[in-house]
């Protein structure tokens, strides 16, 4: 069974887009919303493609065995969780008053 590989072409591509999102993500920073968040969203947005170019390609998990996209899977959805977790309980201080004594 031949190995499987990445062609450098393919790498330039990539490093290509990399860069070509990195100018994307300092232009949007530049853009003047209403709201706030939208830098925050689409930031994150471009950053998670950027990073799931560089898992895919650079780290060669575009060629693993299943074995390898489950691991992942499965720490994507734990971070996931991490982060649901965290930001419910950012996003709920300060919804109960103050009881004094504690």
């Amino acid at each position: 069974m031949p190995e499987r590989t990445i062609s450098v072409s393919t790498y330039v591509i990539v490093c290509v887009l990399l860069v070509l999102l990195t100018f994307l993500t300092v232009g949007v920073s530049f853009i003047p919303f209403r709201e706030g968040i939208w830098h925050f969203v689409i930031g994150l947005c471009i950053g998670a493609v950027k990073a799931s170019l560089v898992v895919l390609f650079f780290m060669h998990v575009i060629i693993s065995p299943r074995l390898t996209w489950a691991v992942i899977l499965i720490v994507c959805a734990w971070v996931g969780i991490l982060f649901i977790l965290t930001l419910t309980d950012y996003a709920t201080r300060g919804v109960i008053p103050h009881m004094p004594g504690h």
